[in-house]
């Protein structure tokens, strides 16, 4: 067992165990941002897929997992990844947590990444998507690594992984990419739902929501994200035929 600072938390009907060891980590720990997450995953039944894209240091798929929900996690920053596997273990869930330390994207590559908070449970990290980037997501980057990136329908099949039943999705700049490379997963009609953190602000926003509906995808509800004035996560549910 990791000696390194954590605590035990009490989340809703659930007690998990998650580091603390920086700043970033203890304010995560508290589960008390973005909480739409957890009635997100709340709507799960025991057994089903959640595929978690942009899963940081792990909060929610841990959440999901010790609710008995089987997690797919990718991950591209390695400091956020290793803490994410060192939370795996301290909570034993390596048999219900798949983590892997990837960007998605529309195809298979090597892509820079960008640092912003280069700690543990840091934020503002971006992977560069040619000329393309969000005003809101202009931060004072110190640091430029370089990651894999994977299309998502190519890296289930090559990995025979189960398909997602839902999707979380906090993959800041790399939306539109994501979803060109996801369509074949999002057509298929296994997923039933999305909880995806888009900003109005984005020049691509409307054809976001315009791909997302020609494959199947109603917008059911917006949440705020706090102190961020365009940003909103959005839930999105299958059609009924």
């Amino acid at each position: 067992m990791t000696d390194k600072k954590h605590k035990d938390i009490k989340v809703r009907n659930s007690n998990i165990k998650l580091m603390t060891y920086t700043r970033s980590l203890e304010l995560c720990s508290r589960m008390n941002y973005e909480t739409e997450n957890l009635d997100f995953i709340d709507d799960i039944k025991p057994g089903e897929v959640l595929y978690d894209l942009g899963a940081c240091e792990g909060r929610f798929s841990i959440y999901g997992a010790v609710n008995d929900v089987e997690i797919y996690s990718f991950e591209p920053d390695i400091d956020n990844y290793n803490v994410f596997n060192e939370n795996i273990k301290l909570n034993a869930l390596q048999k219900k947590i798949t983590s892997f330390n990837v960007a998605v994207g529309d195809k298979e590559g090597i892509a820079t990444f960008k640092i912003g908070q280069p700690w543990s449970g840091g934020h503002q990290k971006i992977v560069q998507f040619g000329d393309y980037k969000r005003e809101d997501l202009d931060f004072d980057f110190k640091k430029e690594v370089k990651v894999r990136l994977v299309s998502l329908d190519e890296f289930i099949e090559a990995n025979s992984l189960k398909l997602p039943d839902y999707l979380k999705i906090d993959i800041d700049g790399s939306e539109m990419p994501f979803i060109q490379g996801a369509k074949k997963t999002l057509r298929e009609g296994r997923v039933k739902k999305i909880i995806f953190e888009l900003s109005t602000s984005d020049p691509l926003f409307q054809d976001i929501i315009s791909i997302l509906d020609n494959l199947g995808f109603l917008e059911q509800k917006r949440y705020h994200v706090p102190n961020e004035e365009h940003l909103f996560n959005i839930i999105f549910q299958r059609k009924t035929a």
